[in-house]
């Protein structure tokens, strides 16, 4: 397995609502792997036009074909800071129009926005560079090219780097990981974590720690990182699905 070290700097504001308290709407200090994925363009969603505009995600059908190619786990903060903006898109009048309501863009709020120069930290685990999944920003990073992607609901720019790890072993037992984890993308549960709060759309864990399992020591000198080796895109089916299939 090949392990690399990715890094983030947010070029622009990014927003996108993790949590609303009111008519405020923050935006959590992370990066979604999900998101990543569709940002680097390893996945495509639906484009939503007037005869389909049911706002839902289909993360199975558009992630799970990358599981046994690729996986990105989601980016942990390095350094982050936030900005409270405001804004309105109501018609001016004295009548309005009552509309459905979409998903992710208010009428008018208050945005918790990460501010630009915010850094994050996440890795990319690669079974054969030779053969990445055709993303041209992704063929970019392996080759050791910077590349930039949007994210957010607003699209904003960011500054994408990979580092290779110097050496990748395979190991089994108990084991720490700083790395942040998709709860979702877990085969088994850690003994220990701390839970991200309010991170969307699932559940991710921080400072996980697993008694006996299968994991890639990876080396980043000076840093050793350890990284759970089954890892995979919703390797815990959502829950209705389950009951389907049950």
């Amino acid at each position: 397995m090949h392990v690399y070290r990715g890094s983030i700097e947010l070029l622009d504001y990014v927003f996108y609502a993790t949590v609303e308290r009111g008519k405020v709407y923050e935006t959590g200090g992370f990066i979604h792997n999900y998101a990543l994925a569709y940002a680097l363009g390893l996945a495509r969603g639906e484009t939503y036009t007037y005869a389909r505009l049911v706002q839902e995600p289909h993360y199975a059908e558009e992630l799970t074909p990358l599981n046994g190619r690729l996986y990105l786990t989601p980016a942990a903060p390095q350094s982050v800071a936030h900005r409270l903006v405001q804004w309105n898109t109501l018609r001016e009048g004295y009548a309005f129009i009552s509309k459905e309501r979409s998903i992710g863009y208010p009428d008018w709020g208050f945005a918790r926005v990460l501010r630009p120069g915010s850094l994050f930290t996440f890795y990319l685990l690669l079974p054969n560079p030779s053969t990445p999944p055709e993303a041209p920003a992704l063929c970019d990073l392996l080759a050791g090219r910077p590349a930039r992607v949007r994210l957010g609901k607003f699209p904003a720019k960011a500054h994408l780097q990979l580092t290779p790890a110097d050496k990748v072993t395979e190991q089994s037992g108990p084991f720490l990981t700083d790395a942040f984890l998709n709860w979702r993308d877990l085969e088994a549960d850690p003994q220990v974590c701390d839970v991200v709060a309010t991170s969307l759309p699932t559940r991710l864990l921080a400072r996980a720690q697993f008694a006996d399992e299968p994991y890639y020591k990876a080396h980043f000198e000076p840093d050793v990182v350890c990284l759970p080796a089954r890892m995979r895109f919703l390797a815990r089916p959502p829950a209705e699905k389950r009951r389907r299939r049950g």
